[in-house]
């Protein structure tokens, strides 16, 4: 998983540099295992980049007006080549193609098979961004009044820095940005399907994407759940951070009070993104410290995004059963996942998946839950409001590229 950023400044006289890195750091929630940015300055690319989060990366030695940026889980960017430098959403298979990409990005483009999102700089001054034909990767395009231009995975990074949201790229939509003008061509024909797990996990509950308010999206997932899934129960009660508005839709819809179950000790910790089993573990009593008056001797209803391998939900179950709870039933924000994401999603293979190992008993008698539901397909649609998504980890079922 990644977020990207790029800035450029229509005066040199910006240094850009602390704005990169605060607009990574409100990505971070897309992948922080690495980090790292270059800057352009005086037709020269630095760069610094390293296995730390973006809070941990250190720039002082950085400045210039244009620059790049990238937080994520699997790659060392931003590449730096002899013509610029670029960081990419989504798997590279050869990375070749990013010099050519840099040289003449509208010629290769229409040769590129990889499904990503791109952010280029060049030596001579430009910023090239590139959203596929499918738009499984998210991209946006904003501003700082008639300072400077942000491109980046999501409107969440511009917030931070003050910069105003403009719009989507669109599907197959080239951008090129250099200080004296903004140019947009559309290189391939849009072939929509949005990748669903933005909409449930990946995106910031502040965020938008692709047209849709995350926050509002959430909350109808919840009203759906509630309607798909009515609970004889105590009390609602969602997991921090993405599942909070699931369970105030939840609690909206059936009038079951709705409690705030959690505490978090230290920085958040998305245990989806974890490098191994024992930062799962750890990070699960780190951000989910259950509240004792919130559920002792209440049938709750808890409500998670999702379920990979069940491992956090186990824990979080285990912890709210010592403290007292009387009955858990797991409701989840979205249908099975049951298949790998080829395209940078950390979902992984079947055989971790437990939605694809075991049915709906089986798994409750595992996580030591009363009961368990996943959305419906049909119910995920009408939450999202279309079916031009990317189903694939779900239905095994996807685009074709």
């Amino acid at each position: 998983m990644t977020g990207i950023v790029g800035i450029l400044a229509f005066d040199e006289i910006w240094d850009v540099s602390k704005f990169i890195f605060y607009s990574l750091i409100a990505l971070q929630h897309r992948g922080y295992l690495k980090s790292g940015i270059a800057i352009l300055n005086e037709g020269k690319i630095n760069s610094k980049s390293d296995n730390v989060p973006p809070e941990d990366l250190s720039i002082e030695e950085l400045n210039g007006w244009a620059g790049i940026g990238y937080t994520g889980t699997r790659h060392d960017y931003p590449v730096v080549l002899d013509n610029g430098a670029i960081v990419v959403d989504g798997i590279v298979k050869d990375h070749n193609i990013l010099r050519e990409i840099i040289r003449d990005p509208e010629k290769s483009i229409e040769n590129v098979k990889e499904v990503m999102a791109f952010i280029a700089l060049t030596k001579d001054g430009q910023i090239i961004a590139y959203r596929d034909e499918f738009g499984l990767k998210p991209l946006t395009l904003g501003g700082f009044g008639f300072d400077l231009a942000i491109v980046a995975s999501e409107p969440t990074s511009m917030y931070v820095i003050g910069a105003d949201y403009k719009r989507e790229v669109n599907p197959g939509e080239l951008i090129i940005i250099d200080k004296y003008y903004i140019e947009n061509k559309q290189i391939k024909k849009p072939r929509k399907a949005y990748c669903t797990i933005e909409y449930i996990y990946q995106s910031r509950i502040d965020s938008k994407i692709n047209e849709l308010e995350i926050y509002d999206l959430r909350v109808r997932i919840g009203e759906q759940l509630a309607i798909e899934r009515p609970i004889d129960a105590d009390t609602v009660i969602g997991v921090p951070e993405t599942a909070l508005p699931f369970a105030i839709g939840y609690s909206r819809r059936t009038k079951i009070p709705l409690d705030l179950g959690f505490t978090r000790t230290g920085s958040p910790i998305r245990t989806m993104l974890a490098s191994d089993d024992f930062v799962k573990l750890v990070g699960i009593q780190l951000k989910l410290n259950p509240i004792k008056s919130a559920v002792k001797g209440k049938r709750i209803v808890l409500i998670d995004d999702s379920m990979v391998t069940g491992t956090t939900l186990k824990n979080t179950i285990f912890n709210l059963r010592k403290l007292g709870a009387k009955e858990i039933h797991v409701l989840i924000g979205s249908p099975k996942l049951i298949s790998q994401c080829p395209y940078g999603i950390e979902v992984p293979e079947e055989k971790e998946l437990i939605s694809a190992n075991l049915n709906e008993s089986e798994i409750a008698r595992v996580l030591g839950a009363n009961s368990i539901y996943w959305l419906s397909l049909e119910g995920l649609f009408k939450a999202i409001g279309h079916k031009n998504l990317c189903l694939g980890c779900m239905t095994r079922k996807y685009p074709v590229i």
